[in-house]
């Protein structure tokens, strides 16, 4: 398990974009999706472009000992930030799904004051996820597709 000093979340850049972009189109993260069509790199740029312009949209990337191994994105609408997170294929199973939420918590409460609920929704099928959620304390909640796990900042 990584020490916390050596872990962190920074805000993306531009310069970010290729890394997400092969981080976007592994098959593991592809089949997790919602949307599990391969995103071609046209196509993403224009959406990462736009979502670096859009306030109501956080995406980072989280470090360990200043190597990228994830991502987080908060998308920001009527007090709830909906979390996107995933972590790359060569980090997975470390414990860094875990380090991803707990610091996106911790930013949300002191950065992003707007937001009163973090929410998550993750197909069945990604137990990883729903592992990672429920140790994080989020309260699931089960749909017909997926299950949404929601943690009130508030408390």
């Amino acid at each position: 398990m990584a020490a916390l000093s050596d872990i962190y979340l920074q805000e993306a850049t531009e310069a970010d974009s290729r890394l997400l972009f092969e981080w976007v189109n592994d098959p593991v993260a592809r089949r997790n999706a919602f949307q599990t069509a391969y995103i071609p790199y046209e196509k993403h740029m224009e959406w990462f472009h736009n979502i670096l312009n859009d306030h109501a949209v956080k995406q980072y990337i989280l470090y360990y000992k200043g190597i990228p191994v994830g991502q987080v994105r908060l998308n920001i609408e009527d007090g709830i930030g909906l979390i996107d997170y995933s972590i790359a294929p060569d980090m997975r199973g470390q414990g860094f799904g875990v380090l991803a939420l707990n610091l996106i918590q911790e930013r949300a409460k002191k950065e992003i004051i707007e937001i009163i609920k973090l929410v998550g929704q993750v197909k069945y099928e990604n137990t990883a996820s729903i592992k990672v959620f429920e140790h994080c304390g989020y309260v699931p909640r089960k749909e017909k597709e997926y299950i949404i796990f929601t943690l009130d900042l508030r408390q």
